[in-house]
C-alpha cells in the first residue's frame, strides 16, 4: 500500500466507539485475532516503539504513531467504561491526561485484589501524597471487611508512576528502584509493616501495590499467575527476568505467554539480544508475522550484522513471500560456521520459490538431511523438497514426452491428433510447474498450522560473543 493511501486510511479511522473485550484486531496478514485489554495495549505500544525502525518516511512514522496512540486511548476509555468506577478517576484528575491511567489502575486492582475483593469498587480510594516522580493513594476495604479492633488491618497503598515516553524518564528509574527496595519485605499477618503485594508496568506508567495485615498477605500469596497479565509480578524472591520467565514458559509449551515475556523484555531493555531472538522464534511458530517483523527489524537495528537475527529477518521476509529480498539477506551473512547448514537450506528454498530453478537444484544437491542432527524438522524439509522435486521431474518428463509424441504424430500425418497431444503436453507442463510452485510457497508462507518450521536450535545456540548489554 502506498504512503498516501496508508495515511488516508489512518485519517478515516473512527476512535470514538466503545469496544468490547477481548477486542478483535486485524493484522497486516488479514487475520483477525482476539486480544485482552493488557495484550492490546502492549501490541499498540510496541508498534509505537518500532515505528521509526519499520518505516523510512517521517510522515508515515508520525501517522502510525498517532494512530496507535489514538487506539490506546480508545481501548482505555472502553475498558474503563466497562470495568472502571468513579473513585479511581482521581489518578487522572491530578496531573494526568484524562483516561490515561484510570483504566490501567482499574484493571490492575481488579486482578490483584480478586482473591480478597470481588468488588474492588467498594474500597475507599483517596490521594495520600504527591512526590516528584509518583503519587500515592490510600486504598482501604469497606468497614464490614475489617476486624473491630484493627481499623488499619488490610489497608493498601497504591503508588502510581507516570512515565515519560521519550528520552530518559526519572519516574521509570524511581519505579524500578522502589521495586528493588520493597522486594526484600514480605507481607506477614499481624504486622503493620508495609510490603509489596504486586507491581505492573507498561510503556507509559508503573503501578506498585503495597499493604499490611491478613488481606494484603492473602493477595500477595496468590499462586495462579496464569489468569493474570504476564507483566504482573506477585512479589517473587527477586524481580523476575522476563527472558528467564519466557524461556521457562517456552519449555512448558506456553507459547503465547512466552512471546509476551520476550517482547516485554526487549521493549524495556533494547539491548537484549536473546529477547529479540526468542520473540522472533515464538512469534514465527504462532504465525504472528507482525510480531516477528517487529522483533527482527528492531533486533537487527540494535545488533547490526548479527547472523542469528539476520537469519530470522530473512525467514520473516520469506513468510511475506519476498523471496528475492530474503535471498539477499541470507547471502549477506558471512563467516557463520555454526549456522551454515540452516543458512544453505534457506538460500535453496528462496531460489526455488523465486523460480531460479537451476540455481535452486544446484543448491539442493549440496544439502543432506544428515547435516541437521540437531534440527530434525529441517532434515524433514530437505527430504520433502527433494521428494517434491523428483515427483515434479517425473511429471515434467511425461509432459515433455507427450509433446514430442504429438509433434511426431503431426509429422506422420495425424495432424489433429498430434496437435491435441502436443497442446495437452504443454498444458500439463505448465500445470505441473504452477502446482509445484504453489505447493512450495504455501509450505513456506501459508497458514501457521501448515507451513514449514524454519527456526533452528543451532541458530539459537550461536556461540558468537554476545554484546555486554545482553
Amino acid at each position: 500500500m502506498g504512503k498516501a493511501n496508508k495515511i488516508r486510511r489512518y485519517q478515516r479511522k473512527d476512535y470514538s466507539s466503545v469496544v468490547e473485550f477481548p477486542v478483535e484486531i486485524i493484522g497486516s496478514d488479514g487475520v483477525v485475532r482476539r486480544y485482552s485489554f493488557e495484550e492490546s495495549i502492549r501490541l499498540y505500544q510496541r508498534r509505537i516503539v518500532s515505528a521509526d525502525l519499520r518505516y523510512n518516511d517521517r510522515e508515515l512514522i508520525q501517522a502510525e504513531k498517532q494512530h496507535c496512540q489514538h487506539r490506546i486511548e480508545q481501548l482505555r476509555r472502553s475498558f474503563f467504561a466497562h470495568h472502571g468506577w468513579p473513585a479511581v478517576e482521581i489518578v487522572d484528575h491530578v496531573g494526568g491526561v484524562p483516561g490515561v491511567l484510570a483504566a490501567e489502575v482499574a484493571a490492575f486492582l481488579r486482578r490483584v485484589l480478586s482473591t480478597v475483593a470481588p468488588m474492588p469498587e467498594r474500597y475507599a480510594f483517596s490521594l495520600l501524597d504527591t512526590a516528584e516522580t509518583h503519587r500515592v493513594y490510600f486504598v482501604q476495604p469497606p468497614a464490614a471487611s475489617l476486624t473491630v479492633d484493627a481499623p488499619i488491618e488490610g489497608h493498601f497503598l497504591l503508588y502510581v508512576f507516570p512515565f515519560t515516553t521519550s528520552g530518559t524518564s526519572p519516574s521509570r528509574e524511581a519505579f524500578f528502584e522502589m521495586v528493588k527496595v520493597l522486594d526484600g519485605v514480605r507481607v506477614t499477618g499481624g504486622q503493620s509493616v508495609e510490603a509489596m503485594v504486586a507491581f505492573f508496568h507498561t510503556h507509559d506508567c508503573g503501578l506498585i501495590l503495597t499493604g499490611s495485615g491478613s488481606l494484603a498477605q492473602t493477595a500477595a500469596a496468590r499462586h495462579d499467575p496464569d489468569t493474570d497479565s504476564e507483566e504482573l509480578s506477585w512479589a517473587p524472591e527477586s524481580p523476575s527476568d522476563p527472558v528467564e520467565t519466557g524461556m521457562r514458559m517456552l519449555g512448558q509449551g506456553r507459547l503465547e505467554e512466552a512471546l509476551s515475556q520476550f517482547t516485554s523484555a526487549y521493549t524495556i531493555h533494547h539491548f537484549r539480544r536473546v529477547a529479540y531472538l526468542g520473540a522472533a522464534v515464538v512469534a514465527d511458530q504462532l504465525g504472528l508475522d507482525d510480531e516477528t517483523e517487529t522483533a527482527t527489524v528492531m533486533g537487527c537495528r540494535y545488533f547490526p550484522g548479527d547472523p542469528a537475527l539476520e537469519y530470522h529477518r530473512g525467514i520473516c521476509l520469506m513468510r511475506q513471500r519476498k523471496f528475492g529480498r530474503a535471498l539477499h539477506v541470507f547471502r549477506s551473512i558471512g563467516g557463520w560456521s555454526s549456522g551454515q547448514y540452516p543458512l544453505r537450506l534457506m538460500v535453496c528454498l528462496c531460489l526455488l520459490a523465486d523460480q531460479q530453478l537451476s540455481a535452486g537444484r544446484a543448491a539442493l544437491r549440496l544439502i543432506h538431511s544428515e547435516q541437521f542432527a540437531q534440527d530434525p524438522h529441517l532434515g524433514s524439509i530437505v527430504r520433502w523438497v527433494r521428494a517434491q522435486q523428483w515427483a515434479r521431474d517425473i511429471l515434467l518428463g511425461g509432459s515433455l514426452g507427450a509433446a514430442v509424441l504429438g509433434v511426431c504424430a503431426a509429422i506422420s500425418g495425424w495432424s489433429y491428433i498430434g496437435i491435441f497431444i502436443m497442446v495437452a503436453g504443454v498444458a500439463l507442463w505448465r500445470m505441473v510447474m504452477k502446482s509445484w510452485h504453489r505447493q512450495l510457497t504455501a509450505q513456506i508462507a501459508g497458514g501457521s498450522s501448515h507451513r514449514m518450521r524454519l527456526a533452528s536450535s543451532v541458530v539459537l545456540m550461536d556461540d558468537r560473543p554476545m554484546n555486554s548489554h545482553q
